[in-house]
């Protein structure tokens, strides 16, 4: 369902909209925002009405700073990827953004018109889709799908746009990426599509980039490859990302802080070094536990028992309690409050004893 919304960003924007909105889109691109990073406070989403609403994310509170990157792990349907969507305006039918604030520079985007957020998506805020089949428009050429934003957001003309589409798509490592500028994307393996992905969310320079399992459908060395590219790019341009993945070694490698969540709530969030070193909420430790080791073949991979509860059914207490092997009955009572202070979690028997 989430992913049928994400396909909104995709339906062409008019020059007609863009000019009838130009008063509002000065301000997302104002001068004294320039290079400034991304304030989330107390975030929530909640879908449906009156008794039967219920929040799939809950007070979600975080920053990333110009240049840097956070690294957004959890199991699936932690709610990830809700809250980029939610980041991006982009949530499925019948969600909402009930609560909080998303602070880019000087811009609330949750108080943004829809054309003006329309708007913001790809000239401020870029996002690399998780699932590039279904996220291209089968109707348009390769060029026309990334030129379009680079040509409406900045003014460029249709020659310059496909020039900089060129430019794209051969730095994201596509091969003859001049004769596969006018292909459509059925035309593109996977690996290829995601490349395509890419460069669309980086035609215009964002701000802020979401890169939501940016690298699933590559190899190890083009995966390498498209990371650096990211890095570099965010060096020159001083952008934000978020990194959203599965896989921890990445964020160990990629990412300055990490933020862990389950079940829709933030469990632990720090300076990555002090995470990987030593994490204090169980689940986190669970997480790591789970990463093979070449160190040591004969130990076995730590599970974790149970499943994640159903939004509708999210606990009053901790969240993690009933998988949690330090639970005890007070855990089920209320959520645990925040606990330290770069590197903060919401646990009352954390890893390694109270803070």
């Amino acid at each position: 369902m989430a992913e049928k919304a994400l396909h909104r960003s995709h339906i062409p924007l008019r020059e007609s909209d863009m000019r009838s909105d130009r008063v509002q889109n000065l301000q997302v691109a104002s001068p004294s925002s320039a290079g400034a990073g991304l304030q989330v406070r107390d975030l929530t989403v909640t879908f449906g009405r009156g008794r039967k609403a219920f929040n799939v994310i809950e007070d979600l509170s975080f920053e990333v700073a110009a240049g840097e990157t956070l690294g957004l792990v959890g199991e699936s349907g932690s709610g990830k990827s809700m809250t980029a969507a939610a980041l991006m305006g982009l949530l499925p039918w019948g969600g909402k953004v009930s609560r909080g604030s998303v602070q880019l520079g000087d811009t609330d985007i949750t108080r943004l018109s829809n054309i003006a957020l329309r708007t913001a998506r790809g000239r401020e805020i870029g996002m690399i889709f998780q699932n590039p089949l279904s996220s291209l428009n089968p109707s348009l050429t390769i060029v026309q799908q990334i030129a379009e934003p680079y040509r409406l957001y900045l003014g460029a003309s249709p020659t310059a746009a496909r020039k900089h589409a060129l430019y794209l798509l051969q730095e994201v490592g596509v091969p003859d990426a001049a004769k596969r500028l006018d292909d459509y994307p059925h035309q593109f393996s996977g690996g290829m599509r995601q490349r395509v992905m890419i460069a669309m969310a980086l035609a215009c320079k964002p701000r802020l980039l979401i890169a939501d399992e940016p690298t699933t459908a590559l190899d190890v060395i083009n995966q390498a490859q498209i990371l650096r590219l990211i890095q570099r790019l965010q060096k020159e341009q001083g952008m934000a990302v978020i990194f959203i993945t599965h896989d921890l070694s990445l964020v160990a490698e990629y990412a300055q802080k990490v933020m862990v969540l389950y079940a829709g709530k933030t469990v632990e969030q720090g300076p990555a070094e002090a995470f990987f070193s030593a994490p204090r909420h169980p689940y986190s430790q669970a997480l790591l536990h789970a990463i093979p080791r070449l160190v040591n073949n004969e130990e076995r991979l730590t599970d974790i028992d149970g499943i994640p509860p159903r939004p509708q059914e999210f606990p009053v207490g901790c969240r993690f309690a009933e998988r949690c092997p330090a639970m005890t009955p007070e855990c089920l009572t209320a959520y645990p409050p925040r606990s330290g202070d770069d590197h903060h979690f919401y646990c009352i028997h954390p890893v390694g004893g109270a803070a």
